[in-house]
């Protein structure tokens, strides 16, 4: 497999001024390099997540928009391992029996 490194900003930044196409083209190819090299029990999660990725924006009206929606998904992700992180996980109920003990009397 071909290992394809980011361009420099300034190239992106001719890419989305002057050949779009190129640069969505390169963005579809790193995503996939990067799910290829993922480990396999990661893959499809990290396919649905590009599924919604895409799917955002392309919904979206314009970049500015699809950037929202995007930082969106990542600020709720987020939010939901902190929150994760903070209260831990939940202890699995049980149910259990309750033996009262009897005080022993001082002698």
């Amino acid at each position: 497999m071909i290992k394809l490194e980011l361009p420099a900003f300034e190239t992106l930044r001719y890419l989305a001024e002057h050949d779009p196409e190129r640069l969505e083209q390169l963005r579809r190819t790193l995503t996939e390099q990067l799910i290829a090299r993922s480990p396999e029990a990661s893959r499809h999660r990290l396919r649905g997540l590009q599924f919604q990725i895409e799917n955002r924006v392309r919904l979206a009206p314009n970049p500015i928009a699809a950037c929202v929606a995007i930082s969106r998904m990542m600020h709720a992700a987020l939010d939901q391992l902190q929150r994760a992180f903070h209260n831990g996980p939940e202890a699995p109920r049980r149910s259990a029996r309750v033996i009262a003990l009897s005080r022993r009397e001082k002698r």
